[in-house]
C-alpha cells in the first residue's frame, strides 16, 4: 500500500487492459465507473509505462495511497496544518495564563503582604500558570516569610484566575490578673467539651453558638446580680464547618535512584570530576577550608526521573489527606479532623480540582478583655 494510486481512465478501455496485460503491467483492482470510464488501482512506478502505452486514452491519477498519499496530502495541505496547530498552541498558551489573583481576606493590610510576596515569587497578572510543586514551594516559602503574620495559606487555581486564601496568625498575649476577660467563640460551631477552670460557664455540650457568643463569663452572678469580676479560664471545644478547594495531580515526577554513585571533590563550587550522571543527588556532604580554598567532599547518587499516575480515587484520597495534613497543622494540636465530604470534582489539564466540605473538632475558645461596666468590644484587645 506504500507504492500505490488510483488511475481513471477514459476510452478505449478493452485496449488499456489488454496492453497492460501484454507488458505484464499488474491492475490490482478495475473498476467500471461507465461503459467507457475506469478506476484502476496500481503501482506507483507503473504510471509512466502505462501513460506511453496507452497515450490513445485520457489517464490521469485520482489518488495516492499509502506513505506517499499521506506525504502528498500533508504537502497539499501544509499551510492549513500549520494554522490549525498555531490555533491549539496559541489557545493551550493563553488558558495556562493568569489573569486574576482573587485574594481572600477581611484585613487589607494582610491581602497587601501577601499580594506583595506572590509578586514577588513570580506569580502575577498575565503570567503563565505554575505547576503543583511550584505553587507548594511558594507557598511555604511565604509562610516561612511571615511566620509572625500568616497561620495559613492556600493557592487555587480554577480557569485563568488564582484563589488564594490566607488565616492570619493571631499571637497569644499574657494574660493579665489584673484585667477581666471572658471566654468567647472565635467561629459559629457545635459545643462538644467544655472545661473550665476559672468564671462562669454559659454553655453545654450539644448547643449551637455564633462566633463572638460567651461561653464561659468573667462575670460571677449570683441570680442577676454580678457579685465579682475574674479573668475567665478554660477551654471550648466545638465541631466546626468548613468548605475548601484543593488542587492534586494526577501525575507526579518521582526520583527512580539507579543504584549507580561515585565520589567527587568539589573546589570553590566547581567539581574536581566531571560530571558522569545527568542528574544525581549529593550525600554525606563534607566542607572543609583550606586557606583560600573551600573543598567539599559528597557521594553522588544517580537517578532518573519516573512519572507516577494516579486514578481518580487515588487522586481523591491523596487530596484529602493532603487537607487534612493542612488542618492538623492549623490547629496546632488543639483539634482534628471528623470528617470529609467532596462536594465536587473537576479536572484541569493534568489536576483535579475538589471542593470538600470538612468538619472538625477544634478548640473554639478566645479571650476577650473587658472593663467593668463596659459592653464594647474591641477587637484588638481580644486574642
Amino acid at each position: 500500500m506504500n507504492n500505490l494510486i488510483i488511475i481513471k481512465v477514459k476510452n478505449h478501455i478493452n485496449r488499456f487492459i489488454k496492453k497492460c496485460i501484454n507488458h505484464q503491467i499488474s491492475l490490482l483492482d478495475v473498476n467500471y465507473l461507465g461503459k467507457d470510464t475506469i478506476l484502476v488501482t496500481t503501482k506507483i512506478e507503473n504510471y509512466k509505462k502505462i501513460k506511453r502505452l496507452n497515450y490513445y486514452s485520457d489517464i490521469n491519477i485520482i489518488k495516492y495511497l499509502g506513505f506517499t498519499g499521506t506525504k502528498k496530502h500533508l504537502k497539499k495541505n501544509i499551510y492549513i496544518y500549520i494554522v490549525i496547530l498555531f490555533c491549539f498552541l496559541l489557545m493551550e498558551i493563553i488558558t495556562n495564563f493568569i489573569v486574576k489573583i482573587d485574594i481572600i481576606h477581611e484585613n487589607s493590610q494582610i491581602r497587601k503582604l501577601v499580594a506583595n510576596e506572590l509578586t514577588d515569587l513570580g506569580i502575577k497578572k498575565y503570567s503563565l500558570a505554575k505547576d503543583f510543586n511550584q505553587l507548594e514551594e511558594i507557598k511555604k516559602t511565604i509562610l516561612n516569610n511571615n511566620h509572625s503574620s500568616l497561620e495559613w495559606l492556600s493557592i487555587t487555581r480554577k480557569g485563568m484566575t488564582y484563589i488564594v486564601r490566607i488565616e492570619e496568625r493571631i499571637i497569644t498575649k499574657i494574660e493579665e490578673e489584673k484585667r477581666y476577660a471572658h471566654l468567647i467563640s472565635s467561629k459559629d460551631a457545635l459545643i462538644t467539651k467544655v472545661i473550665s477552670s476559672k468564671g462562669s460557664v454559659l454553655v453545654r455540650s450539644g448547643e449551637y453558638i455564633k462566633k463572638n457568643d460567651i461561653l464561659i463569663s468573667g462575670e460571677i452572678k449570683l441570680y442577676d446580680n454580678v457579685m465579682s469580676n475574674v479573668f475567665a479560664k478554660g477551654e471550648v471545644y466545638g465541631e466546626v464547618w468548613y468548605k475548601t478547594e484543593v488542587s492534586y495531580p494526577k501525575q507526579k515526577e518521582i526520583k527512580d535512584y539507579t543504584g549507580k554513585k561515585r565520589f567527587n571533590i568539589s573546589i570553590n563550587n566547581k567539581s574536581f570530576f566531571k560530571n558522569k550522571y545527568q542528574k544525581f543527588d549529593q550525600e554525606n556532604y563534607r566542607k572543609i577550608k583550606i586557606f583560600w580554598w573551600n573543598v567539599s567532599f559528597c557521594n553522588e547518587l544517580e537517578y532518573k526521573l519516573k512519572i507516577i499516575s494516579y486514578t481518580e480515587e487515588e487522586t481523591i484520597k491523596l487530596a484529602l489527606k493532603k487537607i487534612e495534613d493542612e488542618f492538623i497543622i492549623k490547629l496546632k494540636g488543639k483539634g482534628r479532623v471528623i470528617s470529609q465530604n467532596v462536594l465536587k470534582k473537576e479536572e484541569n489539564n493534568s489536576t483535579m480540582n475538589i471542593r470538600v466540605f470538612v468538619t472538625t473538632n477544634e478548640l473554639i475558645s478566645k479571650i476577650k478583655y473587658y472593663d467593668i461596666g463596659s459592653d464594647e468590644f474591641d477587637p484588638k484587645n481580644s486574642s
